[in-house]
């Protein structure tokens, strides 16, 4: 086959490539910082839980 074809071949390749890589780096990213904030959020609640809890009570 000529070399054009091969050329169309790997450019679509390429874009497929590029096309998981992209989504690989969106997701990827995304599921991480997720857990990262989430963990974050638990934290500073259960400070504030614990500080609030002991300095207001109910009559």
């Amino acid at each position: 086959m000529s070399g054009v074809y091969w050329g169309i071949v790997a450019g679509f390749l390429a874009m497929i490539g590029t096309l998981f890589a992209c989504i690989d780096i969106l997701y990827g990213a995304q599921g991480g910082s997720s857990n990262s904030s989430a963990d974050e959020v638990d934290t500073s609640n259960q400070a504030v839980g614990s500080a609030s809890s002991g300095s207001r009570r109910a009559a």
